[in-house]
């Protein structure tokens, strides 16, 4: 049997060999792949994007973008190695190169293995061009923005629709609670996150995400920090469009780590603990007209959860919006002289408008009824 073996790897490693010598090291099959969910461009950064596209079968990521009639290249790969492992495809891309850019498209080609020293690969796909719209210097700055979706993307893209008649949006943002039921799989995320940032944003305008708490839950959700590169390497971190700071809140779940729901698998004390240690150090953002915070949750002042949350935000940051979900309840309310707006789960959905250093908004109050909330004051 040894001798079988011995013999089997020596065969193995003679026809990898020739594999190498004669293919200049890939072999390409007939084996086609196709993008069966289009790009989002995801702002993670104050500098940077990150595009996100899924294919029927693993293989690579490659974004490229033209500027002046020239045509650069972002890969999805990790510390140099394209990433060839996976379906679900990131790619980070500066800002800078996108908001400059005539057009975009994403490609990705079938991997079915990486050895060694050659690889067996497959067809390949291409997304069609986008013309991306990055900020421009407009005075005013339209932002659809989405908390509770819960999985009904149809209705979200119907109050997306009625709520832009009047003017595009420049921006969507996520509050959370996108998809219903967790991250059961891989799928549940392309499917609730990607699939509606996708389609709302229609691949041409950035998407902010801010996680909420049926995102913490599920098989995969500890998966998800791996597609959103943000310099704390979690899912709280800083961003800004044009004029606009954000600061994005992780609230984690919405009750405590021992609530038997969790199944004994919810460390969110400590990791909220970490979070407003980052939050008390983190400096001003320099330069900007508005400063907002997004967060799933509005209750940044409950006692002996966040503590308070909002005199960072007030004091030291010198936030004066934030906009959160969780409640399912379209309100507005002040604390802490914060403004705080939330939008009102399932069947509504907002647009906030950014000009003249003030923000107004609208939602949706009933199909076909859009409801003037006016100046946030």
């Amino acid at each position: 049997m040894e001798q079988i073996s011995n013999w089997f790897t020596q065969a193995l490693s003679a026809l990898l060999a020739w594999f190498y010598a004669t293919t200049g090291g890939a072999v390409v099959l007939p084996m086609p792949i196709c993008i069966s969910t289009p790009p989002a461009v995801m702002i993670v950064g104050e500098d940077e994007y990150a595009v996100l596209w899924a294919t029927d079968k693993r293989g690579t990521g490659s974004v490229i973008v033209t500027i002046g009639g020239e045509e650069k290249v972002f890969h999805d790969a990790a510390s140099g190695t394209l990433r060839s492992d996976d379906s679900l495809h990131v790619a980070r891309v500066p800002k800078a190169a996108l908001d400059g850019c005539s057009s975009y498209r994403v490609e990705s080609q079938y991997v079915l293995f990486n050895f060694g020293y050659f690889a067996l690969k497959g067809g390949r796909a291409a997304s069609k061009e986008y013309a991306f719209r990055g900020y421009a210097g407009q005075e005013e700055v339209r932002a659809l923005f989405f908390t509770d979706v819960h999985g009904d993307r149809e209705q979200a893209l119907r109050n997306a629709a009625a709520l832009t008649q009047a003017a595009p949006a420049d921006l969507v943002i996520f509050a959370g609670d996108i998809p219903n039921d967790g991250l059961l799989t891989q799928k549940s995320f392309v499917d609730g996150i990607l699939g509606l940032a996708a389609f709302m944003s229609g691949g041409e305008i950035p998407v902010l995400y801010c996680r909420g708490n049926h995102e913490t839950r599920g098989q995969w959700a500890t998966q998800i920090g791996r597609y959103f590169p943000t310099r704390t390497g979690e899912m709280y971190y800083t961003a800004s469009y044009g004029p606009i700071a954000f600061t994005v809140l992780d609230t984690g779940e919405d009750k405590d780590d021992d609530h038997p729901e969790y199944a004994g698998l919810a460390d969110f004390a400590a990791y909220r603990a970490r979070e407003k240690a980052w939050l008390d150090a983190l400096p001003i953002a320099p330069g900007y007209e508005y400063r907002v915070c997004v967060s799933h949750m509005g209750d940044l002042d409950r006692e002996g959860f966040f503590g308070n949350w909002f005199l960072p935000l007030r004091d030291h940051l010198e936030v004066t919006h934030v906009f959160c979900g969780h409640g399912h309840n379209n309100k507005t309310w002040v604390s802490n002289d914060v403004r705080c707006y939330e939008d009102g789960g399932p069947n509504t959905g907002s647009l906030l408008v950014f000009r003249g250093g003030e923000i107004a908004a609208q939602s949706v109050a009933s199909p076909g009824e859009i409801k003037d909330w006016g100046k946030l004051e």
